[in-house]
């Protein structure tokens, strides 16, 4: 399926048609999947006439064989599927380490931005949970596949995790996409390292803010981010200035005892789904005793070998990402498991 920062990204390309010299692309969609593909059901890729894309959807021949029936469907004008599979283009994935079987749906784009984008895009900026449901009839069609998109309701997010389904419909297919409300990451503590988490998080489109109690050092921090904000704002007074949720992850590198516990605290109220701090074993004990909470992760990050800010940032990215979608983090040649 497509994360919040791919969707972002089609929705920017889909609005650019109308301002291009060449107004046409092709949408194209995984609607299919059976075995071990490069992607999984929804996720989709954006090609133009010249055969630059947005979003890959894999390398190699894989797209390669896409984007050439992408632009046959620029020139006809109709929906189109191609499948991967045993009797047509199987090699293609073998080629590309797979080996499964997938299909994909091929559309034409209007230039003109249909009201789906607009309602995406304020879906997008509101944090909230959100469906979006497409039926794509039968191929070939000339008929345009539908798509509406859909606020889901606070009190219905335990059961709306992100998830990606497609079925039968009406002679073609449905496809039924659900997106949690995106990862707002809290960073308590104004210093080098919180740049730099907050750097590596915004490379995944993950949106947050990062939090200290003295003006002087908000002010000294390089904060350039997009979706970033850095404020001024003291443990007890955490939740009337930021978002706390069941979305939010917090990891507080204040460099102070007591204010890390503070602020892990103030996010363990609210059910953070993951709170996460520096330090040894020893002050993890600590800590510990005085944040009892399942979300607790400390020291916070997987076991990489960090060691520079940079490493360690990632590690904790990594670690917020694996708690997120209920993943242990282990390395994936001993999971025995689909890697989607």
């Amino acid at each position: 399926m497509k994360s919040y920062d791919e969707l972002r990204r089609l929705a920017a390309a889909w609005r650019s048609l109308a301002n291009a010299s060449d107004k046409r692309a092709a949408l194209v969609t995984i609607v299919h999947t059976s075995g071990s593909t490069f992607r999984r059901v929804g996720a989709a890729m954006l090609v133009r006439p010249d055969g630059s894309i947005v979003n890959p959807l894999a390398g190699g021949c894989p797209q390669r064989a896409i984007v050439e029936r992408s632009l046959q469907v620029m020139a006809t004008g109709e929906l189109a599927y191609a499948a991967f599979n045993a009797e047509q283009g199987l090699d293609v994935l073998l080629e590309a380490g797979c080996g499964g079987e997938l299909e994909v749906a091929i559309e034409p784009l209007e230039p003109a931005v249909p009201a789906f984008v607009d309602a995406l895009d304020a879906l997008l900026a509101s944090s909230q949970a959100f469906q979006i449901v497409t039926h794509f009839p039968a191929s070939p069609a000339a008929v345009s596949p539908s798509r509406q998109c859909t606020a889901l309701q606070a009190d219905g997010l335990a059961t709306t995790r992100d998830n990606a389904q497609s079925e039968s419909w009406e002679g073609g297919t449905r496809l039924i996409e659900t997106f949690d409300a995106p990862v707002s990451l809290v960073v308590a503590g104004a210093c080098h390292e919180a740049v730099e988490l907050a750097t590596l998080a915004a490379r995944l489109g993950w949106r947050g803010i990062i939090v200290d109690t003295s003006p002087d050092r908000l002010a000294q921090m390089a904060l350039d981010l997009p979706g970033w904000w850095a404020v001024e704002a003291r443990p007890e007074n955490l939740a009337a200035t930021v978002r706390l949720d069941r979305s939010t992850a917090l990891v507080s590198m204040t460099h102070n005892l007591d204010r890390d516990i503070a602020y892990l605290r103030a996010g363990a109220a609210f059910g953070a789904f993951y709170l996460g701090a520096l330090g040894s074993q020893r002050r993890a004990r600590t800590i510990a005793s005085a944040v009892p909470s399942a979300a607790l992760r400390v020291p916070a990050g997987l076991d990489i070998g960090s060691n520079t800010s940079r490493e360690i940032g990632f590690s904790i990215v990594a670690e917020i990402m694996a708690t997120r979608h209920n993943r242990d983090g282990l390395a994936l040649s001993h999971t025995g498991r689909p890697i989607h």
